[in-house]
């Protein structure tokens, strides 16, 4: 072959054929992370049913925490599985006599494929898609009247959507940090006029973390 453009095309074809792992080896790794959690609250669900004059109060941040497992299949893919406790959220209806505060709290795994670009040796850039199995709890302290929502003590338990994405630099080959925005979906289940003792409301979580990572 005695053309350059020849060879060169018959090269690529050769590479092409090459399997992934040859290029790259995969690894596992390990995470731990912390950050601030947002849980947006459905008004439908939260508003009192049957007090209009009720001053209303919503905490939708707080502290989340996660653990996590991975591998790197290669360079430009990574699958993960995670346990997460992403907070607690608050809603408070005063009356002027009572004041009824419902608790939510949620928590459940994760599963997502990473689909990753490197930029260099330790940088790079990834999504995340995957799905969570969320379980929302739903806890009304001091029940005085008719919020419209559940009784205390109601869970429920769904698969919801999981999408992200993030950053991360490696140190060296034992360590790395990870710069990530996670959103978990809506979770729980709403709240009508048939379920209504039986019932969560509805919750839109998301998270912004950082989290160390350990390769081995």
């Amino acid at each position: 072959m005695k053309s350059p453009a020849l060879r060169l095309a018959v090269a690529a074809l050769l590479l092409s054929g090459l399997p992934s792992t040859v290029v790259a080896s995969g690894y596992w790794y390990l995470g731990l992370g912390t950050g601030l959690s947002y849980g947006q609250l459905y008004p439908a669900d939260f508003n009192p049913g049957t007090c209009a004059a009720c001053t209303e109060t919503k905490e939708e941040y707080d502290a989340g925490f996660k653990g996590f497992v991975g591998y790197q299949i290669n360079r430009s893919w990574a699958f993960e599985v995670s346990v997460n406790s992403i907070g607690k959220f608050h809603y408070k209806a005063d009356n002027g006599a009572v004041t009824q505060e419902s608790i939510y709290k949620v928590s459940g795994w994760g599963f997502a494929l990473l689909p990753t670009i490197p930029l260099g040796q330790r940088f790079s850039l990834y999504g995340k898609l995957g799905g969570f199995s969320s379980t929302a709890r739903m806890t009304i302290h001091n029940a005085g009247f008719n919020l419209g929502v559940s009784t205390s003590g109601v869970q429920h338990s769904e698969l919801t959507p999981l999408t992200g994405f993030g950053a991360q630099w490696f140190f060296d080959e034992e360590s790395g940090i990870r710069f990530e925005f996670e959103n978990y979906g809506t979770v729980g289940n709403a709240c009508t006029s048939q379920n209504v003792n039986n019932c969560t409301g509805r919750v839109n979580v998301k998270m912004l973390s950082v989290n160390l990572l350990f390769p081995f």
